[in-house]
């Protein structure tokens, strides 16, 4: 892992890990199809499920992958079974939002379990979090392209084949697909573990991008509401679309971090980050502000609770982050000190996600 390999050639590990691979991808299709082996409710399986079909696989994978010993894998096998029992048993109500918020967090929870791992196993480790948040943000990419190309080509077969009066419609959708998307996060953590010569340079591609154009849309939106004087308070969806907002501009910061140690391009990108988190910050007092309004119109609510929560974090997480980027600014820090403010609040995540899924359904039950 910590050996880049800096050839342009694609790089496909030992004959061992591709047996591995072929393994794990055979066993997540297998857990994908249990719907059908079992006449489960496909919708209700994979609400509850989803976060169980790969993410242990890979949790595996990264154990062997990093030569860790076996008791590196008791806490994340506990996490996970026992999650997996308990998302389980919870009552079937679809109006019942602490369920369903429940559902949505899990796979949050287990993606940080994951990190846990691949960072070494340690609680300690999570100072070298930025890592997994790298590997992650390289991970969509290559996942993005493995299922792009993948429904090119289902798309050329189905069309082939359909020329000559061979309708493939019903092995593509209750085969291929079952077994072809729980592979890709495999198949893309594979590549992208053995080639990060090839896929790391494209994150920091994006955030030089999309950063300024970020920033610039931000000032507006922040102009715009002083401007119409619109009220978010009034506007439920103005909340849930806002946390994503933060997590999109937590995930440009974290991207442009590996070029800040780049001195002929530093300037520009450093100033536009703390812009970009500043202008954030103020937007984020709005929202805050706003739900603190809301919820003393209308009180508590599962959907509240989970919304003012996340807010909350990520503001104070991005909050630190600025704090040392504008101390890194004056020299007073090092990149790596900034890199291990944004890496090392994953553990916070995992404690906020284990709540929603665990404890939110039983106190609004």
């Amino acid at each position: 892992m910590n050996d880049i390999n800096t050839s342009e050639d694609i790089q496909w590990g030992k004959k061992d890990e591709l047996l591995w691979i072929g393994i794990a991808v055979i066993l997540a299709g297998f857990i994908a199809k249990i719907p059908q082996f079992q006449q489960v409710r496909e919708d209700l399986f994979y609400q509850r499920n989803v976060a169980f079909i790969f993410f242990p696989l890979l949790i595996i994978y990264f154990t062997w992958k990093l030569n860790q010993p076996l008791a590196k894998l008791i806490f994340p096998a506990i996490v996970v079974m026992v999650s997996a029992v308990y998302i389980n048993f919870l009552p079937i109500d679809p109006a019942n939002d602490a369920i369903q918020l429940s559902y949505f967090h899990l796979p949050i929870m287990i993606w940080v379990l994951l990190g846990y791992t691949y960072i070494g196993g340690t609680i300690k480790g999570f100072k070298l979090g930025i890592n997994y948040l790298r590997f992650t943000a390289d991970l969509l990419v290559m996942s993005v392209i493995i299922l792009l190309s993948g429904f090119l080509f289902m798309a050329m077969t189905m069309g082939l084949f359909k020329l000559i009066g061979i309708d493939t419609a019903y092995i593509v959708q209750n085969y291929i697909l079952i077994w072809g998307l729980p592979s890709i996060p495999i198949i893309a953590s594979y590549v992208v573990t053995n080639n990060p010569q090839i896929v790391n340079k494209i994150s920091p591609i994006i955030a030089k991008i999309f950063t300024p154009m970020v920033t610039l849309m931000l000032f507006l939106f922040l102009f715009g509401v002083i401007v119409t004087g619109k009220n978010p308070s009034k506007d439920r969806e103005f909340l849930f679309v806002f946390n994503g907002l933060l997590i999109g501009v937590m995930s440009l910061i974290i991207f442009s971090l590996s070029e800040m140690t780049k001195k002929d391009k530093q300037a520009f990108q450093l100033y536009t980050l703390l812009a970009l988190s500043t202008i954030t910050i103020l937007i984020n007092c709005v929202a805050l502000s706003a739900i603190v309004l809301r919820l003393m119109e209308f009180g508590f609510s599962a959907n509240r609770v989970a919304v003012i929560g996340a807010d909350i974090l990520i503001f104070i997480h991005l909050v630190l982050v600025t704090r040392k980027l504008f101390s890194f600014n004056k020299s007073l820090v090092t990149v790596k000190e900034v890199e291990e403010t944004a890496g090392g609040f994953l553990p916070v995540y995992f404690i906020w996600a284990a709540f929603i899924v665990f404890f939110l359904p039983l106190i609004f039950s």
